[in-house]
C-alpha cells in the first residue's frame, strides 16, 4: 500500500506529468477507501529544487499551500526541502520544457538524495527527458531506460552505459519506471496503481482516464526483469508459451521443450518470472481477450474457447482474478465512452 508520494518541482518542468499522475493515485486512493471500507492516507509532498518551479509575472505559487489543495482535490501536505523527506513509497520527476541538462548543474544534492531514497526503497517514475536524472544519479547504469523520442540520441549520447529502448515507452528496471511521454505516463500509472493497491482499483482508474485511450502496461513495456532474466531454459519456455497460448498447458510437454524435468521448470520459473507457467499463461490469454472483448462483438463463450480457457466460467474467474472485473463488466465500461455513428 502506498502512504507517502514526492513531486520533484523542477525549474521548466511540464505540469501536467506531476498532476496527471497524482490526480490517478487520488482516484484510485479514493475509491479503495471506499470499497474496502477503511480510512486511506496518501501525503503528497512537492520538493521544490529550483526557483521559481512554478510562478507567473505577478506571483509565486506555493503548491503545497492548504487552501490550493482544497481547492484542486489533490491530497498535498506542503512543500518541503530534500533534507525533510527522508522516507517515501514513490518519486514522480517530471518531464522538462527545455534541455534537461541544464537542470544536472550544481545537482549533486539532489542526485544524492535521489540515491539515497532508492537505496531505502522508494519506487522512481521518471517522465520524458526527466529521466536524466536517475541516469545521471547512476541508477540506470546498464539498465533499460527511454526518454522523449526528440532526446534519445542526446540521451545516448549522454550515458552510454544505459540500455536506451528506442522502440518503448515505457521501461522498468527494478524499481524505476521511465516513460518516454506524458499520456505512456499514464498508461505506467495503471499499472502502479495495481501494484499498490490490486487489480480492481487500477480498471476503475483506467476507466476513469479513457479506457479507450489507454495501453495495457505489460504489453508495451520493456522490463529487464521480464524475458530478460538469465536463466535461457525458462526463456525458452516462455517463448513457447507466447507461441501457443491458446493450447491448452501441458507441464511435461512445456519442460521438454525447455530441456529440464518438470520439478526443475516448475521451481526455476517461478525464481526466474514470479509466478507459475500457469499463472503466466493465464495473464497472456487475459491480455488478448481484453483485446477482443473491446475491440469485437464475439460473445464470451467464443472469446472463452478462442482464448483457451475450457469454458465462460473458467473464463470469468480467472479473468476477473487478473483484471478485477468480469468480461462483461469490462466490455460496458471500456465500451462506454466510445463514439458511434448514431452519436455524431
Amino acid at each position: 500500500m502506498i502512504s507517502h508520494v514526492t513531486l520533484l518541482m523542477l525549474d521548466q518542468m511540464l505540469l501536467s506529468s506531476l498532476a496527471m499522475p497524482l490526480e490517478m493515485l487520488e482516484a484510485a486512493r479514493s475509491y479503495y477507501m471506499v470499497q474496502k471500507r477503511q480510512r486511506v492516507s496518501l501525503d503528497v509532498d512537492s520538493v521544490v529544487v529550483s526557483e521559481p518551479a512554478l510562478s507567473s509575472s505577478s506571483t509565486s505559487v506555493e503548491i503545497g499551500n492548504s487552501k490550493l489543495a482544497r481547492h484542486i482535490g489533490l491530497p498535498f501536505t506542503g512543500a518541503v526541502s530534500l533534507s525533510e523527506v527522508t522516507s517515501t513509497d514513490l518519486i514522480v520527476i517530471p518531464a522538462l520544457w527545455r534541455n534537461p541538462r541544464k537542470m544536472l548543474a550544481g545537482s549533486g544534492d539532489l542526485l544524492d538524495w535521489l540515491r539515497a531514497r532508492h537505496t531505502k526503497g522508494a519506487t522512481i517514475m521518471a517522465i520524458g527527458t526527466g529521466v536524466w536524472l536517475p541516469a545521471a544519479a547512476g541508477l540506470l547504469s546498464r539498465q533499460a531506460a527511454t526518454t522523449h523520442w526528440h532526446a534519445l540520441d542526446a540521451f545516448q549520447a549522454d550515458f552510454p552505459d544505459v540500455k536506451l529502448t528506442r522502440d518503448h515507452l515505457l521501461t522498468q528496471a527494478g524499481r524505476i519506471y521511465c516513460a518516454a511521454s506524458i499520456n505512456s505516463g499514464a498508461d505506467l500509472m495503471i499499472h502502479l496503481i495495481g501494484l499498490f493497491y490490486d487489480a480492481e482499483t487500477a480498471h476503475y482508474v483506467e476507466q476513469q482516464f479513457s479506457p479507450e485511450a489507454r495501453n495495457s502496461f505489460d504489453k508495451r513495456v520493456f522490463k529487464d526483469d521480464a524475458l530478460q532474466h538469465p536463466d535461457e531454459l525458462v526463456a525458452l519456455a516462455q517463448s513457447w508459451l507466447h507461441q501457443h497460448w491458446q493450447q491448452p498447458l501441458s507441464l511435461s510437454l512445456l519442460a521438454t521443450k525447455a530441456n529440464l524435468s518438470e520439478r526443475q521448470l516448475t521451481r526455476r520459473f517461478s525464481l526466474a518470472v514470479g509466478e507459475s507457467p500457469g499463472q503466466y499463461l493465464q495473464k497472456l490469454r487475459c491480455r488478448y481477450a481484453q483485446d477482443l472483448l473491446q475491440n469485437t462483438d464475439l460473445a464470451i463463450a467464443d472469446i472463452a474457447q478462442y482464448c483457451g480457457f475450457s469454458d465462460s466460467s473458467h473464463f470469468g474467474r480467472v479473468f476477473r482474478k487478473v483484471k478485477g472485473v468480469s468480461p462483461s463488466q469490462f466490455r460496458v465500461q471500456v465500451r462506454a465512452k466510445l463514439f458511434s455513428v448514431s452519436d455524431m
